[in-house]
């Protein structure tokens, strides 16, 4: 599979900050990119951390800006952040990588490729980055720390990792 440029939001590095991956997944064939506006909100893991990884930043300019702002009350996001990255994927043709319910849906209604954290662990398995157990290890990390992903999905893969 060609390597993608994954346009990541918020919760993605918070998920694999607290399964304890970012590393690793720098390891990954794909081109990771935030928004300015994500950048800026990351906390735990702190943006900077991120951007030494390898973490790609893109800013946007004064239209860019206000065309966010309308954006955001067009998709019913309160989120500016998630919004610029449904904006980037969207503008760019990149893939979206989100977690979030409605930054997914709205990804879907314009018929953007999305992908979640569940995808970057199969993609870690595929690239032989980990093994099985240290993958099922992360998973549950994550749920542990209150990561929201499907119950079916994350059960499945938990069943053959273990």
């Amino acid at each position: 599979m060609p390597a993608k440029i994954l346009v990541s939001d918020t919760n993605i590095w918070i998920d694999l900050h607290r399964s304890g991956l970012l590393e690793t997944v720098f390891s990954l064939p794909h081109h990771f990119v935030t928004t300015d506006f994500v950048w800026r909100e990351l906390k735990k893991p702190p943006g900077k951390e991120l951007t030494g990884l390898g973490l790609a930043v893109e800013a946007f300019n004064g239209d860019e800006v206000a065309t966010l702002f309308t954006l955001r009350q067009t998709l019913g996001n309160s989120s500016l952040a998630d919004v610029s990255c449904y904006f980037l994927a969207k503008e760019r043709g990149w893939t979206l990588l989100t977690n979030d319910g409605a930054l997914r849906k709205s990804g879907q209604q314009s018929q953007l490729e999305i992908r979640g954290v569940l995808w970057i662990l199969d993609e870690l398995e595929a690239h032989a980055l980990l093994s099985p157990s240290q993958l099922a290890d992360a998973l549950e990390s994550m749920l542990k720390a209150g990561a929201r992903l499907p119950e079916y999905d994350c059960h499945q893969r938990l069943g053959r990792w273990r």
